[in-house]
């Protein structure tokens, strides 16, 4: 009875692990935003698009707000639109699921900025959709990239379950010696105990791969939009303020702001952005080359966050190799051993007779 339960639990954790993954979503059609499906980066983009356009023909904003949401079905979209056609900004307007979402974040801070400096609303935007569309490309390149070790790291992990499976097919009764005798139960705790801290090892090597952001704007976009507050005829001090003034309190904002003060105080920027964090340097390098070249800094900029946006897929294509070749270490420290303790031993055991339980007596 034993060795039935174990192989049926066998099976069933290997056809959790070793299942596909979910169907992609159909491929969309020539009007994507027509959707009533919950909202994600690529279907703002397309409504950033939509908004740009229409402000494009010289409409006012919110006049622009309540053609897209006329031109929405319902749905989280078209939510967005008309509470932002009534006056309310993007996010106040967003439904809950996505008032704190990047993306949304993201435009909101835009048009803040817009408002504030008086830069080109539907140029703004346009650079907004260009950016969602690419962090929407790069975030698919990530998931591509860490699929394979993450896949690999859950098959290890049932490395223990598959012995025990073995050795029932086998015809032992590795389970049990596991349960049934003193020798075989602390066997039984070892082999859990290095299974747990294989997983936990392994846990914190795909978090320490790829950590979760938690920035709500990303910092490329950070850069298009001092970019956009520049083309507005602001300095380059000025800029910085307005758009850490669109942010929420947190590490960019201060880094933004101290930036601003710095360059107000007669730093040269080179020097005034040496403290910026690393996904910002781009903006203390745009300025420096603008500081030495005369070039169009808002251009540089631009060209700065396009550049980090693509960086994103070669990083997560180098950070999941080097996970891959990291996975070895909990492989061979825990899980083989535990694989060995939990169903080689009592299997060897079980079909010599319980070889474990006379050694204890």
């Amino acid at each position: 009875m034993s060795a039935v339960l174990i192989l049926l639990a066998v099976a069933g954790v290997l056809l959790w692990v070793l299942a596909p993954p979910a169907p992609a979503p159909a491929p969309s059609s020539p009007n994507p935003v027509r959707r009533a499906s919950p909202a994600g980066t690529l279907d703002v983009a397309r409504l950033v698009e939509r908004l740009a356009t229409v402000l494009g023909t010289g409409a006012g904003l919110r006049r622009a707000w309540a053609a897209v949401a006329r031109s929405l079905p319902e749905g989280e979209l078209a939510e967005l639109a008309r509470g932002a056609a009534g006056g309310s900004g993007a996010r106040r307007a967003a439904p809950p699921r996505l008032r704190d979402t990047p993306m949304i974040c993201s435009l909101d801070a835009a048009l803040v900025v817009c408002d504030r400096t008086g830069a080109p609303t539907a140029t703004v935007l346009t650079s907004l959709a260009a950016a969602l569309r690419d962090l929407h490309a790069a975030a698919g390149a990530r998931r591509t990239a860490f699929a394979g070790p993450r896949s690999t790291a859950r098959i290890l992990l049932v490395l223990p379950l598959v012995g025990l499976g073995l050795g029932a097919l086998l015809g032992g009764d590795p389970l049990g010696v596991l349960l049934g005798t003193a020798p075989g139960r602390l066997l039984g705790l070892l082999g859990v105990a290095l299974t747990v801290a294989g997983w936990v090892w392994m846990r914190r090597l795909l978090r320490r791969a790829d950590p979760p952001r938690t920035a709500r704007v990303d910092p490329s976009v950070l850069l298009d939009l001092v970019a956009g507050a520049l083309a507005s005829g602001l300095p380059l001090a000025a800029a910085c303020s307005a758009v850490a003034a669109a942010l929420d309190p947190g590490p960019d904002r201060t880094a933004l702001d101290r930036l601003a003060r710095a360059l107000r105080a007669g730093v040269p920027a080179p020097q005034a952005a040496d403290p910026l964090p690393a996904d910002l340097r781009g903006l203390g390098e745009s300025a420096a080359l603008a500081e030495e070249s005369g070039a169009d800094l808002a251009g540089v900029l631009r060209s700065a966050a396009r550049d980090l946006r693509r960086d994103r897929a070669r990083q997560a294509e180098e950070a999941a190799a080097r996970l891959g070749v990291s996975l070895v270490l909990p492989t061979g420290i825990t899980l083989l051993p535990a694989f060995v303790v939990l169903g080689i031993v009592p299997t060897v055991a079980s079909l010599l007779g319980g070889t474990i339980a006379l050694v204890g007596a």
